[in-house]
């Protein structure tokens, strides 16, 4: 099962990422233009299309698909899925919008980060053609049908070209990766963090700023919907100083990548009161320190 209903016209699609349950999910929103935003690695694009079937959406009902940033993990997929939607105009943020028509540099950089073995895993993002993309600024609306309407937010931190979305009417917001992680089973939250472009002042503004649409329930990337929103919010904007001062302290004392890495796990580890934490949240974690570092070399 691959679809799980939020709303009478919201659903969570999981895209089963990596052959793995709740790790990256993408949300469809049904209407007279139906939508989706985000849409996971360009390995699993077969997965969200059976994930908008399972709601009775074929692909040539989409009208809007919507990558809240280029990572591989948001938009992997969009050139693949776009191939298959020939209705479907791409909405993306302008600073974002030349790395979907020319993936190659993001390849380069995820292939930095990840290794050449990951990225077979997650797949090749296809170009976008440059002609079915509308580019957007710090704020648009984007009318749904039956009076519903889509705001969407410029939300910088996690990385400069990220959009947020607020569904107006159903008080829902689709955050990105705007607030942090909480993978089901592994209960605390992780900072998402990466490089190049992670920047702490940045994202605790975004979520300052998300906070004003008062939303009533948050739709997560990773993983799930939350009615806690208050906390998650909070929780983001503490976690992301507390991990920037943590991994600092530890660059000081000259620990490396590896070890830094251990110690945050280790971190999550008792927090999460477990006692092993899975090598997807060991991913993440290593991938947040990794972009706190890059910050660090940038802002000693």
């Amino acid at each position: 099962m691959y679809a799980t209903k939020v709303s009478d016209r919201t659903y969570l699609l999981d895209t089963f990422a990596l052959g793995r349950a709740k790790l990256v999910g993408a949300y469809a929103i049904k209407g007279p233009k139906v939508t989706l935003v985000d849409c996971g690695y360009a390995s699993s694009y077969k997965n969200v299309l059976a994930g908008l079937s399972e709601i009775g959406v074929s692909p040539s009902d989409v009208r809007y698909l919507i990558p809240t940033h280029v990572h591989l993990d948001h938009a992997g997929a969009a050139g693949h899925l776009l191939r298959e939607m020939p209705n479907a105009k791409m909405i993306a943020h302008e600073r974002g919008v030349p790395h979907l028509i020319d993936p190659t540099h993001l390849i380069e950089s995820a292939t930095e980060v990840f290794g050449n073995q990951v990225m077979e895993m997650y797949g090749a993002p296809l170009p976008v053609p440059a002609d079915r993309i509308t580019a957007v600024g710090e704020e648009a609306r984007l009318d749904l049908g039956d009076q519903l309407t889509a705001n969407l937010v410029h939300s910088p931190g996690h990385a400069p070209h990220q959009l947020s979305v607020f569904i107006e009417g159903m008080k829902m917001l689709i955050t990105a990766d705007a607030v942090g992680i909480v993978y089901p089973g592994l209960n605390t939250l992780i900072p998402t963090t990466p490089p190049p472009s992670f920047n702490p002042t940045s994202l605790v503004s975004t979520v300052a700023n998300l906070e004003q649409t008062d939303p009533g329930r948050l739709l997560v990337p990773h993983f799930g919907t939350r009615e806690d929103v208050e906390h998650v919010f909070e929780d983001t904007k503490v976690k992301v100083q507390r991990w920037v001062k943590e991994v600092r302290e530890l660059k000081n004392r000259k620990l490396g990548l590896d070890e830094i890495s251990e110690a945050m796990i280790a971190k999550v580890k008792s927090e999460a009161k477990v006692d092993y934490v899975p090598i997807h949240a060991q991913v993440s974690v290593r991938t947040s320190v990794m972009g706190i570092l890059h910050y660090l070399e940038k802002n000693p």
